[in-house]
């Protein structure tokens, strides 16, 4: 006797709804077993930065599945698209490279990373002190991790010094010696000049005339405000810092005013200065290509005269209206950990923020500089931090770059800067008078 076959029920429309939503929930229980990838938006200055960033973030994603989009910009409108980016409330850039000049403005808008550093294995003790107070920090609160840091540094030729130094002996009674002062630094500048060597190399364009004047400025002695905010730089010291700083451009390249770092670096690394006020961790790349650089193994580095540089540096900061914190804070935490600080300073020439790095045999083998870089940020001058930092700069860079040229007097030039500074603070409250 065969088998009765049980009868099925007819395929209605109910049971081709069901089949559906079931097929729906194992889609979507199968999508929930491979997410989209998480991705966040950095932005960094052009050149070394974004590239550096751009090879790391392929690492960043295979270690965490975190993609990292990198947009790129030059100095100033790097400083724009960030400051707009705030102050409308966008969410383009997650994580922002912040130079600490810009620290007034852009800091109070970024999210304050305390809680997050106390629940992560960050360890803010390996940066410099004198670093992560001024870059970065804010009103007692951290809102950025630094990520590079450098100091003007006087590079020296070593051969140079040693083929004039009995000369120099016998006509000053002095050993041949890198300059502890900048009435020293302008001897030398002087006697080393020749027609087929120039007295010492300078970074003349725009931006970089405050940068080196300062030094000079505050190796001398010189206050650019008084605890007041009332403007100082218009001092005698003042005058005479700039005049001395003037009286260089005699001793370099013909037009040295319109140099910018990459071709002021070019000139003496193909040996055509003696000395040469420099952004170390700028020359890196430059003196690793062997068709350039011509006095490999003939330089050396000191800490500028007075031991008052200008110094730099940059923090990596967050953009509160991004959707996801987390992933951003883990990309500038990767970025700035003390591996990735020390291949940037050995493959990219990056100057670093952390204590260990200077500590770390290979880096000090590596990098000859590195010793006085390190002097010179424990003991150099970072630039204002207040909102109206780059507004200020620019017009002082705009006044000595009309002395150097020999438009007007370097008197002119401070008390013009001290006149306009006076009522740039006024307007924005820091002056009171």
């Amino acid at each position: 006797m065969s088998a009765v076959k049980p009868r099925q029920k007819p395929f209605t429309r109910l049971r081709l709804f069901q089949r559906i939503a079931l097929g729906a929930v194992v889609v979507l229980a199968l999508a929930g077993c491979h997410p989209e990838p998480r991705e966040i938006t950095a932005i960094y200055m052009s050149g070394v930065y974004a590239d550096s960033a751009r090879t790391l973030a392929a690492e960043f994603q295979r270690e965490t599945g975190i993609r990292v989009r990198i947009i790129s910009a030059p100095y100033l409108t790097l400083h724009e698209k960030e400051l707009t980016e705030l102050l409308n409330g966008g969410h383009d850039f997650d994580v922002m490279q912040v130079a600490q000049q810009w620290d007034g403005e852009i800091l109070p808008h970024l999210l304050p990373l305390d809680h997050l550093i106390n629940s992560s294995a960050s360890d803010l003790r390996d940066f410099i002190p004198q670093i992560r107070q001024s870059c970065g920090e804010l009103d007692g609160k951290t809102r950025g991790l630094p990520m590079a840091s450098d100091a003007i540094t006087l590079l020296y030729r070593t051969d140079v010094f040693a083929a004039r130094s009995a000369e120099y002996e016998r006509l000053t009674g002095r050993k041949l010696l890198p300059p502890k002062t900048w009435d020293d630094y302008l001897q030398l500048a002087r006697f080393f000049n020749s027609g087929s060597l120039y007295g010492n190399i300078i970074m003349g364009l725009k931006e970089q005339n405050f940068t080196l004047w300062s030094g000079v400025f505050f190796g001398m002695g010189g206050q650019l405000v008084d605890d007041q905010w009332r403007p100082t730089l218009n001092s005698d010291i003042g005058v005479k810092s700039l005049e001395l700083f003037v009286q260089m451009f005699r001793y370099a390249p013909p037009n040295s005013q319109t140099l910018g770092i990459e071709k002021a670096n070019a000139l003496f690394l193909q040996g055509w200065g003696a000395m040469y006020l420099a952004w170390p961790s700028l020359t890196w790349e430059q003196m690793q290509d062997t068709n350039l650089c011509q006095v490999s193994g003939k330089v050396a580095a000191a800490v500028i005269p007075g031991e008052r540089p200008q110094v730099s540096a940059w923090s990596l900061g967050i953009n509160p209206a991004g959707p996801d914190s987390d992933a951003a804070f883990k990309w500038a935490s990767f970025y700035v950990n003390n591996q990735n600080t020390k291949a940037l300073l050995l493959d990219d020439g990056k100057g670093s923020p952390r204590i260990s790095t200077y500590q770390d045999a290979e880096c000090r083998e590596r990098v000859f500089y590195l010793p006085q870089v390190r002097e010179g940020l424990e003991s150099g001058i970072p630039r204002f931090r207040i909102p109206p930092s780059q507004e200020l700069c620019d017009y002082l860079d705009d006044q000595i770059s009309q002395a150097v040229a020999g438009r007007i007097t370097p008197k002119t030039a401070l008390d013009r800067t001290a006149d306009y500074w006076r009522t740039v603070l006024k307007r924005t409250g820091y002056l009171k008078e």
